[in-house]
């Protein structure tokens, strides 16, 4: 018989019986998917308990940590109690308003907004003569008066101061032309916000 040949049911049983093998229906598997109960060992009761130690300690330290916090919370609350904010004299009063009102000073944008203020003098080539700048620190505004020689250039100054990224709102206040100058100048008021 060669071994490309396939073998029949007859072959297989006599193969079967000559090897000692038992033929007929084959046996029952019992198959058991659910994990046999353990008994648990000595390190893992060890284990168990040392965790369960660990948790007890814990726990313990905590209700001591708030505990401490509670005395500490009632002694902050029974020394405050008793202090009082020492009473405004009017000379503390007065001073600290005029410091205040130096400080408002101080935070004036010097530096930006007079530049500014020539630049635009310089870009007006000198038809504006600025003679006092005013500022209110309060309400962030700056009184600007000066002389032009004419009222369209007045009103060509306030257009320029419009454009400046420094001020905000740049509006002509009031205008009056000089009768005792000979050259009949106009002095001009323009107030306008400064940009912080």
């Amino acid at each position: 018989m060669s071994a490309n040949q396939p073998m029949t049911l007859s072959r297989r049983m006599s193969l079967s019986r000559r090897m000692g093998l038992r033929t007929g229906s084959p046996r029952a598997l019992y198959m058991d998917f659910a994990c046999p109960a353990r008994r648990a060992t000595g390190a893992g009761i060890l284990l168990c308990a040392a965790g369960l130690a660990a948790a007890v300690a814990v726990a313990m330290a905590f209700q001591a940590a708030l505990a401490e916090r509670a005395e500490l919370g009632a002694k902050i609350e029974e020394a405050s109690a008793g202090y009082r904010a020492p009473a405004a004299t009017p000379a503390a009063v007065a001073a600290q308003a005029e410091l205040a009102k130096v400080v408002r000073e101080l935070s004036i944008p010097w530096t930006p907004l007079l530049a500014e203020l020539e630049t635009v003098s310089h870009d007006m080539k000198s038809e504006v003569s600025l003679l006092e700048v005013e500022p209110d620190a309060e309400k962030h505004i700056v009184r600007i008066t000066a002389e032009v020689r004419s009222l369209p250039d007045a009103l060509a100054y306030l257009q320029r101061l419009q454009q400046s990224p420094v001020l905000r709102y740049p509006m002509l206040e009031s205008h009056e032309r000089k009768k005792d100058d000979p050259d009949h100048a106009v002095r001009i008021k323009v107030a306008a916000e400064w940009r912080s």
